[in-house]
């Protein structure tokens, strides 16, 4: 297992530079596929928001959150949740095919293969810095501004930046072995942006049945940990260190996932040319 997270760790950090190439190159590729360029990098996800917000604080009446003694409105809320999972949504669900799509270049050279999902989580690094942008312009709109807690936003950037990684090693691998398997996560995603506390709270009502283990087993997922600290770190005042237990659990739990998929990346690196 130590062999395997060494050989990961070594051929990532030996690579920075062309995984910084790589994901130059794909976001590049993408804007270069449209007539308007970045201009969809900023309209995609303002779109979305604009979308959710119209629905879910208009149409649906969601009010203003409370929390702490501190009160705040609902597209400020929403925003700040919602740039999270502009990041790691597509870490994941692009990071399942991050070595199948690249498998024109692994059969004609030999190629470090256990980069390719740093490329996809860096390249949809440089989109959560635009959706920032996004998030905080509402936010000095909505009566939000800047300070020096809000410097936490760079940790649990890389909370989710590692988070990704750790899922898309897994995955990327997974999806050599089965291809259904990055439709069955994009599937789940859809489910899990419902149980992630990006629309609502995630905080069941005590009427409802089995209401103390459903706010327990929220917690439990990771991206929850994620966009509470965002939020923790914008409207609340909080850091890190206000919930020790649950940022222990979350990095145990990141270092487990990202373990396994060294474990698989490096089991299958001599078998990919065979699956494909």
């Amino acid at each position: 297992m130590f062999k395997s997270i060494s050989y990961v760790i070594k051929e990532n950090f030996s690579n920075v530079y062309r995984i910084f190439c790589i994901a130059k190159y794909e976001l590049l590729s993408d804007m270069r596929d449209s007539k308007f360029g970045i201009f969809w990098n900023f309209a995609s996800p303002a779109i979305q928001v604009f979308t959710y917000w119209l629905v879910f604080g208009i149409a649906w009446g969601r009010k203003a959150q409370t929390y702490r003694g501190i009160t705040v409105e609902y597209l400020p809320w929403l925003v700040v949740a919602f740039s999270v999972w502009w990041y790691i949504r597509p870490c994941i669900v692009d990071g399942c095919s991050a070595v199948f799509s690249k498998t024109n270049v692994i059969t004609r050279m030999k190629f470090p293969v256990s980069v390719l999902p740093a490329t996809v989580c860096l390249k949809e690094l440089f989109n959560h810095f635009v959706m920032l942008i996004i998030t905080f312009v509402t936010l000095i709109l909505s009566g939000w501004y800047p300070n020096l807690n809000w410097l936490w936003i760079i940790y649990y950037m890389f909370c989710a930046f590692m988070l990704g990684e750790a899922i898309s090693l897994v995955l990327s691998v997974l999806t050599m072995l089965w291809r259904d398997v990055k439709k069955f996560i994009s599937s789940i995603m859809r489910m899990l942006m419902y149980f992630s506390p990006i629309l609502w709270d995630c905080h069941f009502k005590p009427d409802v049945p089995f209401a103390s283990i459903l706010n327990k087993l929220v917690k439990v997922n990771p991206v929850y940990y994620i966009i509470q600290g965002y939020r923790d770190a914008v409207f609340y005042g909080r850091n890190v260190f206000d919930h020790p237990a649950i940022t222990l659990y979350f990095w145990c739990l990141v270092f487990a996932i990202f373990a396994l998929g060294c474990f698989l990346m490096y089991t299958f690196k001599k078998k990919f040319i065979d699956m494909i």
